[in-house]
């Protein structure tokens, strides 16, 4: 039998971010409920009707409410927010992040951008800055835009803000970076769709966030991950190593403690919510359902199989694959075959984890590398 080499799986539960945000964003969002034009704190770009907040689904399919950009026939402003003036300290790093997502076309622009005493960072200044605008890289998909403003005494020169796929996790785009003049006191945020006759298009705002980075502000994959009923899933081997972490969505994968964990070999992680007493007892079980799964061929170039033995087919809750920054990349079907597959075309090349749930209460995961 293979012995138990982690004594611990560490589950960080994300429900608690929501009740968290406040303190930590500088931008107070109470104010974002349903109905149109400006709210306490967020002032409209363009007319009422085409600012709405309306109820909606962001990227990992949590209901939010969504300020919605309807644009009318003559394209100027056509919907969007600038925050009021908040109180900051020139001297500290603030970083500006927001969720958007456009739909139907790509007419006008998308705009994502600060304001009050901003220099480039050749320090010349900069009376209307925005960290990007333009195209999101794809229709109807989110993506995450994450731009910094320096303290005024930055020296650096490299831009370190971007946008973030909302399905993948991976950086796309590079965007630019700012510093604070020593005069700033204030800033605003500020997120427009502009120059947009379409009336059928929507461009669609959520989660505004303005940190101050001192430690306590949210990492980039809380950020990419932030869902009241969804967990991070970090995994460390008795040296204190982390083996592995994956973002987990499926519904039974909810557990209202730490599981134990245990890990059979490199490759595979399994964690169950039970204590170690009851999971030592069913040690056995659970690795022979470990060794029946097969996913091959590991290193791939692009396909990717899941073998599946008949008799535990039906105990398959979900599959799901992951990239390193735990983000989901795709969702498996599950059919009667005891092959199944699915392809990582046009994914980069790097390490993936295909995330095996079962009906019992235990989860495997196997990884598999991209070439």
């Amino acid at each position: 039998m293979i012995t138990l080499k982690t004594r611990a799986i560490i589950l960080l539960l994300i429900t608690s971010f929501i009740g968290q945000a406040q303190d930590q964003n500088l931008l107070d969002v109470s104010g974002w409920v349903t109905g149109s034009g400006s709210v306490s704190g967020f002032n409209q770009n363009g007319t009422a009707a085409e600012n709405s907040r309306e109820l909606g689904y962001d990227h990992v399919g949590n209901q939010v409410t969504l300020w919605t950009a309807t644009p009318d026939a003559n394209g100027g402003a056509s919907g969007g927010f600038t925050t009021t003036s908040i109180s900051i300290d020139h001297a500290k790093t603030y970083r500006y992040t927001i969720w958007l997502k456009k739909t139907n076309s790509n007419d006008g622009y998308s705009y994502f951008g600060c304001y009050n005493n901003i220099l480039n960072l050749d320090n010349s200044p900069n009376p209307n800055p925005y960290f990007w605008y333009g195209d999101l890289p794809q229709l109807n998909r989110w993506y995450l835009i994450v731009g910094y403003v320096h303290a005024s005494n930055y020296a650096g020169a490299g831009n370190i803000g971007g946008i973030y796929d909302g399905v993948t996790g991976e950086r796309v785009q590079s965007i630019t970076d700012f510093k604070f003049a020593s005069a700033a006191n204030t800033t605003k945020l500020r997120s427009y769709l502009y120059n947009d006759s379409n009336v059928n298009d929507r461009q669609y705002f959520v989660a505004p966030r303005l940190e101050i980075l001192n430690g306590t502000e949210f990492s980039l994959a809380q950020l990419m991950s932030i869902n009241a009923s969804s967990k991070l899933v970090f995994a460390f081997d008795n040296a204190g190593s982390q083996k592995q972490r994956f973002y987990c969505i499926a519904p039974g994968c909810t557990v209202p403690t730490p599981p134990a964990g245990k890990q059979s070999k490199n490759s595979i992680i399994v964690s169950r919510s039970s204590n170690e007493e009851e999971l030592l007892s069913n040690e056995e079980d659970v690795l022979n359902n470990e060794s029946q799964f097969s996913v091959y061929p590991n290193p791939t170039k692009n396909l990717v199989y899941i073998q599946i033995p008949s008799e535990l087919s039906t105990k398959i809750e979900s599959i799901n694959v992951y990239n390193v920054n735990s983000a989901l990349v795709q969702s498996i079907s599950l059919n009667q075959n005891d092959k199944l597959q699915f392809s990582l075309q046009g994914k980069p090349v790097g390490v993936y984890f295909v995330h095996i749930h079962l009906n019992d209460g235990n989860s495997i995961t196997k990884k598999i590398i991209k070439q």
